[in-house]
């Protein structure tokens, strides 16, 4: 419904002409930085379980995390990429975990850093609009970085999770809490590497913006005559409009919203709306059709596993 009311808004045609203007070039460029960052992130899940005591090489890695991506462009709220860790305890009989933290506890971080950038954007945004009182944009930014915070606290901090024992009256909340329980005796683990995550997610951040300012290049959208400039507005940008991918819409992979998002971003900054809701779906395109070459793997999963039994997997760590 989202895609339908963007297209009669913008002019399905409009969207097209756009589309095909596209120089493949910068295209593939942009593929191969996509690529490239794919092989950060996997990179960084190997650090995480090297430290862990499971040392795998960046091959046999790069095809689950690929496949945990191709999961969460279908997934609301991208949760499909934890895909990425059944995937790896299946293939190398590593506890679940374990492959849950090395994707969970990194990926911290990287909320951070889109937190941040989401409060960035909003302020130029409201600068633009001449809105000179910015606690509304404090405030949002408080309550992204502060649910956060929370977040890591209850996997690396066990006292919280003793405070919050009373929650466990509530259907479910004894499975994650003894989840958690579980990834407490390994979390000093990660934290012994925090400052390896935290660089490894900062250079996946850039290989993102360059992704992105490729693609934008591709399609004519130019933001200054300083590239530089540009490539550092991408990689705040980027990291804005991609947590609305990850809020907890009924929506697949935040598809519509994320979309409107760019439009509504761009538009102040003189990008035809046209063009920054091609931006959109171009990013998305890109993502779908690079992450389907590791379908292999999402069936080869599927041919021994059900959803039932990994669930069960998850249950078999509280015992």
């Amino acid at each position: 419904m989202l895609f339908a009311l963007i297209f009669y808004f913008v002019g399905f045609g409009k969207v097209l002409s756009v589309l095909l203007s596209a120089k493949p070039e910068l295209l593939l460029l942009a593929a191969l930085a996509y690529l490239a960052l794919n092989l950060v992130m996997s990179y960084r899940i190997l650090v995480v379980l090297a430290n862990l005591g499971h040392r795998l090489d960046l091959y046999s890695i790069f095809p689950s995390n690929l496949a945990g991506m191709l999961a969460s462009d279908f997934t609301p709220a991208r949760a499909g990429y934890f895909f990425t860790a059944f995937s790896l305890s299946s293939r190398f009989k590593i506890s679940l975990e374990k492959t849950v933290l090395s994707i969970f506890g990194p990926q911290l971080f990287d909320f951070l850093i889109k937190a941040t950038s989401a409060g960035l954007v909003m302020f130029l945004l409201l600068s633009k609009a001449g809105v000179e009182n910015l606690w509304l944009n404090l405030l949002f930014l408080v309550m992204i970085l502060g649910s956060i915070v929370a977040a890591a606290l209850l996997v690396f901090y066990p006292p919280l999770l003793a405070a919050l024992v009373f929650l466990e009256k509530l259907p479910l909340v004894p499975k994650i809490f003894n989840f958690l329980r579980t990834m407490h005796q390994h979390s000093d683990s990660v934290l012994a590497v925090k400052w390896k995550i935290i660089g490894i997610t900062l250079l996946s951040w850039a290989v993102k913006g360059l992704e992105w300012l490729l693609l934008a290049h591709a399609i004519g959208i130019r933001l200054s005559d300083d590239l530089a400039l540009e490539f550092i507005f991408m990689m705040v940008f980027q990291g804005a409009v991609t947590i609305l991918q990850f809020l907890p819409l009924p929506t697949i992979a935040g598809a519509g919203a994320s979309e409107a998002g760019f439009a509504a971003i761009l538009l102040p900054f003189g990008i035809p709306l046209e063009s920054s809701v091609t931006f959109g779906f171009l990013t998305r395109l890109l993502m779908i059709s690079v992450d389907a070459f590791s379908l292999p793997v999402i069936l080869g999963y599927l041919k021994t596993h059900t959803l039932e039994k990994s669930l069960e997997g998850i249950s078999e760590i509280e015992q």
